[in-house]
């Protein structure tokens, strides 16, 4: 029993300073498993590999990434929002179709989205406390979605690039429902924005001497 305690007075803490629960929003909660080549493709993590399954190393990343942001299921992200993803994951070393799908699956791109219990606050749902720790206001799109991607890049390296755990910890109220809908909206974005590259790049080679006007930085 003291063994229990001491564990919850050490772990809970730790997990109100992160997001809140996803249960306010309305998001697709199929079952889905993680598709270790498309986690392959933004981690470098091998196949076969059941431990690394489920891993994105920092810094290993696919870049440059699309102009235009990738689609997830029927939300619409702004241009300007995906702006600051990528500028978020070339500051922080962290994949922006990660930063774009937990703000897809926290706030439906909402940037004015508040928890039932009014703590988590913006794109990525920043609990009040970590966004003051972070200094950054977490109704501004461009601070919370950088303050969202420093919690997110400390954890991938504190967890060893464990994504489920990552999420677990970015989550205080985390339920397996939420972990699939944020793998799920990952594996869509980097899908998609695959695809966009893939057209880009055709579109490229059809304009000899000419670089490409639809991969962007």
């Amino acid at each position: 029993m003291k063994k229990c305690l001491l564990f919850l007075w050490l772990t809970v803490p730790c997990l109100l300073l992160h997001s809140c629960s996803p249960s306010h929003h309305n998001f697709q909660t199929a079952v889905v498993n993680p598709d270790p080549s498309l986690l392959a493709q933004e981690s470098g993590s091998c196949q076969g590999d059941k431990q690394n399954r489920n891993s994105i190393t920092p810094g290993k990343m696919v870049d440059p990434w699309p102009a235009t942001p990738p689609q997830i299921g029927k939300l619409v992200l702004k241009q300007e929002y995906w702006h600051y993803m990528k500028e978020a994951a070339r500051k922080y070393r962290v994949s922006p179709y990660l930063i774009q799908a937990v703000c897809a699956i926290e706030s439906r791109y909402n940037p004015q989205a508040t928890s039932g219990r009014g703590q988590c606050l913006g794109l990525m749902q920043l609990h009040r406390s970590t966004a003051k720790k972070y200094g950054v206001n977490p109704y501004n799109p461009r601070e919370n979605i950088m303050g969202g991607a420093a919690v997110l890049a400390r954890l991938l390296e504190k967890y060893n690039g464990n994504l489920l755990q990552v999420l677990r910890v970015y989550n205080a109220e985390s339920t397996p429902a939420y972990e699939r809908e944020v793998i799920k909206a990952f594996q869509q974005a980097m899908k998609n924005g695959a695809t966009t590259n893939h057209l880009a790049n055709r579109r490229d080679s059809l304009r000899p001497g000419g670089k490409s006007l639809f991969i962007g930085h």
